[in-house]
């Protein structure tokens, strides 16, 4: 492989192939160092942080949720920020995902977002849960509805956090 005509999709599926095999416990020969460079460059400038993420980040502790934003679900290797967790309790292995519209299939002809979660959204769900996360996605057609008005988020996250058997 020429990694220096490597596309950034190319190297972050490399990345999440990676990741995905850790995961499951399956030894890979390490990629060159060169190749190693160029996927960890590409996977550190993923991470933004959106005015959602940081108006729930907020919500959450107030409501006392203790959690890290942007944690990478492998604490010990160096491409698990590529898979990093929106909101996280790494104590308790808790992960709170923000799905904006990117996470979400859209409608043949229109266009239109829809409800269906894409499969890198469903991936990224199975391989958090694998490595032990408790994981809570929250839908942002769901929080357009109740961002606004501070109490009904937080009364939205409280359900979401204990529909999944989160106390606070």
């Amino acid at each position: 492989m020429n990694v220096s005509n490597s596309s950034k999709e190319t190297l972050r599926q490399l990345a999440q192939v990676e990741a995905f095999t850790k995961a499951d416990r399956i030894d890979l020969e390490e990629p060159p160092s060169e190749l190693r460079l160029r996927m960890v460059s590409i996977v550190e400038k993923d991470n933004t942080v959106s005015r959602s993420h940081a108006q729930i980040s907020g919500m959450l502790t107030k409501l006392g949720f203790i959690h890290e934003n942007e944690v990478p679900p492998l604490g010990e290797w160096a491409m698990g920020g590529m898979l990093a967790i929106d909101m996280a309790c790494p104590k308790q292995k808790i992960a709170i995902e923000y799905d904006g519209p990117s996470h979400y299939l859209k409608s043949v002809g229109t266009g239109d977002v829809t409800r269906l979660e894409n499969g890198a959204t469903q991936a990224k769900r199975r391989f958090l849960e694998r490595v032990g996360w408790k994981v809570i996605n929250l839908n942002y057609q769901d929080w357009i509805d109740v961002h606004h008005n501070k109490s009904e988020g937080i009364l939205f996250l409280k359900k979401k956090l204990s529909d999944a058997g989160i106390k606070l």
